[in-house]
């Protein structure tokens, strides 16, 4: 095995945590855009000494960035070069990959140096090259893989609606994105690379994954406000994530671009996010509806979810580092405290079941 193939022989424990932050910079990747600068911003508001290095391809913008939170440093990045094209000497605690990165190499520079990884840009549909990265190196580094709605803001909702559920048969999602909401070209660019690749979007019907496309993929969404909005399946690590972890034989994702229920009444382009459960509870068949709305937008709200499992992955939530190993946000934060800083930070969260 060459040198540079070999496992490295560090483990990301509390005591290297704690050495390592204090000399070590947290590298956001993508920082300076849309739902990078959101990231930077929650992170230096929650973790107001901690340095940061804002990494892009345009160093203007990402200084413009560093410049703002302070405490942060700009770099240029290079997503096709080894190390991102940072020089050795940089000091690098963990890598927040916010771009999308064909050719994995943050994912090989975080596994270089033993640190955690956080990817919110791994489609469902076009894992297989970091599974297989992982898997060669499994004890190498904290591996999260948080592209879920809102880099897991979806799942959480979800599951806490579904701890009211004995038995849990049914879980249907509805997303709204305003039509008005700034969510960047990366973002844009990225659903579009991936309903291209995968036009079909995967859900679970009857226990069994199903690929849905055409009149199939056609769905309905009920607004936080009550109209029924004409919606389209889409694929999502939710999807998996939440027929994984209740065992729901159906599990759906439906996406609507539309007028969100804040701008319709003078208010900000929100995002809105529906979870409907159906299942058992004490032998009866039981209906769960929440809601969770969140006024500054997409970006904003997926920033601060990256930020959230951040923190658990490195142990800044008064909880241990995560240890090397393959996540998903789920399995690293408790859905009470992640729920609870959504609403601190702005989100509101409706709850009826019957």
């Amino acid at each position: 095995m060459s040198e540079k193939n070999k496992e490295p022989t560090l483990v990301f424990d509390q005591e290297r945590a704690s050495n390592f932050m204090t000399t070590a910079q947290i590298l956001f990747a993508g920082g300076s855009g849309f739902v990078g600068r959101t990231a930077v911003r929650w992170f230096r508001d929650r973790h107001p000494d901690i340095p940061v290095l804002v990494g892009g391809r345009n160093l203007q913008a990402a200084s413009e960035v560093a410049q703002e939170v302070g405490a942060a440093e700009a770099v240029a990045i290079d997503l096709d070069k080894p190390q991102l094209g940072l020089d050795d000497d940089i000091a690098v605690a963990a890598v927040v990959m916010l771009a999308p990165e064909a050719g994995l190499k943050g994912l090989s520079y975080a596994q270089d140096l033993g640190i955690p990884y956080l990817n919110i840009n791994a489609a469902l549909t076009e894992i297989g090259p970091e599974l297989a990265l992982f898997a060669h190196r499994a004890t190498a580094a904290p591996v999260v893989l948080a592209s879920h709605w809102m880099a897991g803001a979806a799942t959480f909702l979800a599951l806490n609606s579904a701890k009211g559920f004995e038995i849990v048969r049914s879980i249907r999602f509805g997303a709204i994105v305003d039509e008005k909401d700034s969510v960047g070209p990366a973002a844009i660019e990225d659903m579009e690379r991936v309903h291209g690749a995968a036009p079909a979007a995967l859900v679970f019907e009857n226990g069994r994954r199903v690929w849905l496309s055409g009149d199939a993929a056609k769905g309905k969404v009920e607004s936080v406000d009550g109209r029924s909005l004409n919606a389209t399946a889409f694929s999502t690590f939710d999807t998996v994530s939440l027929h994984a972890a209740t065992g729901a034989a159906d599990v759906r994702f439906d996406l609507v671009n539309g007028e969100s229920s804040s701008l319709r009444v003078g208010g900000e382009a929100a995002t809105e996010i529906i979870v409907e459960i159906e299942g058992e509870s004490d032998g009866r068949t039981k209906r769960s509806r929440s809601m969770l709305t969140f006024k500054h937008g997409t970006a904003s709200l997926t920033g601060l979810s990256v930020v959230l499992s951040l923190a658990s992955v490195l142990g800044l939530n008064a909880r241990s580092p995560a240890r090397s190993g393959l996540y998903l946000p789920e399995l690293l934060s408790d859905t009470k405290w992640f729920l609870d800083e959504l609403r601190s930070a702005g989100a509101t969260i409706y709850e009826d079941s019957n």
